[in-house]
């Protein structure tokens, strides 16, 4: 019995000594214990702000949808507000300019006609001079009449025989000459000129007075139509008499139209060759 007791004053000092470590512990930790506290505390608000901060971001990016939406959708409606004007707006120029299609349309197949009817009218014109001028060549050539063809300034394009003979000229010759050389000065407007009525086809007739290059006279009936082709005149001289008056000279050597005695004819009327 007596070693239990002996025993007692060295567990109580165990034990004192455990207390006062464990008061010393918990006085070395008590700032541990209040810096883990506020560290708690802290990390508890952070926790908080953090949770805090989502949903605001969270209803941020809700609302931004819905605006988005909203957006999307008010878009979507003008979009198709616009195409129904656009439609609208394109139904109605093809309706102001379906009669312009139309009239552009005719036009065209107008002028496609136009062409086509001014394309043979051309090749009719020039079936027609050419048939004009054959039949020209063939009746100068059987003609018993004086026949010449001169422009519109009167100079000769070309004469028959008979032609030749009544003026006193040459083939070779003929073209130096201007037709009103050998007519009197009276009788020239008849053919020379290119005002009215020479600008459309008419026919002229009556009578003239010859000069042949020899000075000899003759006196013929004419028949003139102008414009028998473009610019062409051709004249047809019947009846032909010799006038009774005193030649002056004779300008005709016989070798075809001496130049010396056709400028002697040619000078007094202010013409040179």
């Amino acid at each position: 019995m007596d070693a239990p007791f002996s025993e007692i004053p060295f567990v109580f000092g165990w034990a004192m000594e455990i207390i006062k470590f464990r008061s010393q512990l918990v006085a070395a930790l008590e700032p541990v214990r209040v810096s883990l506290r506020l560290l708690q505390e802290t990390l508890t608000k952070l926790a908080g702000s953090v949770v805090d901060r989502c949903r605001a971001l969270q209803e941020a990016v809700l609302t931004r949808k819905n605006d988005l939406r909203e957006l999307s959708a008010s878009f979507l409606d003008a979009m198709v507000v616009a195409n129904t004007k656009v439609v609208e707006f394109r139904s109605q120029l093809v309706a102001a300019l379906e009669p312009v299609r139309v009239s552009l349309r005719l036009r065209q197949a107008t002028l496609t006609k136009l062409a086509g009817s001014v394309v043979d009218r051309r090749r009719a014109l020039q079936k027609a001079v050419l048939t004009g001028k054959n039949d020209l060549r063939k009746s100068l050539v059987s003609s018993l009449d004086a026949i010449v063809i001169t422009d519109v300034d009167g100079r000769f394009i070309t004469a028959n025989s008979h032609a030749l003979n009544l003026f006193g000229v040459s083939e070779t010759n003929m073209r130096r000459f201007t037709i009103d050389i050998f007519l009197s000065q009276d009788q020239t407007p008849y053919i020379a000129g290119h005002g009215s009525p020479f600008i459309r086809r008419e026919k002229r007739h009556g009578e003239c007075k010859i000069r042949r290059l020899d000075g000899s006279l003759r006196v013929a009936d004419y028949i003139l139509l102008a414009h028998f082709l473009p610019n062409w005149y051709v004249c047809r001289f019947c009846n032909i008499k010799t006038a009774r008056v005193k030649c002056f000279a004779t300008f005709n050597s016989g070798n075809g139209n001496d130049s010396k005695l056709v400028r002697q004819c040619l000078e007094p009327r202010g013409r040179k060759i």
